[in-house]
């Protein structure tokens, strides 16, 4: 016969079950508990893929603001034609950095991607420079990269993000890059 759990369990809790508790449940017959305990194991492990694949953080560059156009006439164009500007869509989660490069409308272009996994991360670097003759200060977080498909272990790459969150954005990916260096161990 098969035994039947007669209350409703969901979220952290269900996560938490173990076999002594199936028991206490009145899951009697082993087979039964087994499959349950396969279940919960699968489960478990898509949770934690889901937990690295949460965005941490997203924002799209250039920012809003003279100080993170390249020059004026970039964020004359970012004011009266937004679509005529190349845009960053990036996103930060527990594995990597994934940005989106969307080209001007009126180029007949394709959106690409890139991604940059944790395990390759080489350094980052928070910077403030000063733009239009002083007045203005800009934040920008530098990350450098080992080509992941690249076979020359010295070859890097250097990716920018200018953002006025680029502080609160390198403490996620300091974070984040450490926690994958600890589950790569």
């Amino acid at each position: 016969g098969s035994s039947g759990i007669n209350a409703e369990y969901g979220g952290k809790v269900l996560l938490m079950l173990e076999e002594p508790n199936l028991v206490e449940m009145g899951v009697n017959v082993i087979g039964d508990r087994l499959m349950v305990l396969s279940y919960l194991k699968l489960l478990r492990k898509k949770k934690i893929e889901s937990d690295k694949m949460a965005t941490l953080w997203q924002g799209e560059t250039p920012a809003p603001g003279l100080q993170y156009s390249e020059d004026c006439g970039q964020c004359c164009a970012r004011i009266c034609c937004p679509c005529c500007i190349t845009r960053k869509q990036w996103r930060i989660t527990g594995q990597g950095i994934f940005y989106r490069i969307v080209p001007p409308c009126s180029w007949f272009t394709t959106v690409t991607q890139e991604y940059i996994d944790f395990r390759f991360l080489k350094d980052i670097e928070l910077r403030t420079k000063n733009n239009c003759a002083c007045f203005c200060q800009s934040h920008e977080l530098i990350v450098y990269a080992g080509d992941q498909g690249d076979s020359k272990p010295e070859a890097t790459s250097q990716h920018e993000l200018i953002h006025p969150d680029a502080h609160k954005v390198e403490k996620i990916v300091r974070t984040a890059w450490s926690n994958a260096r600890l589950v790569a161990d």
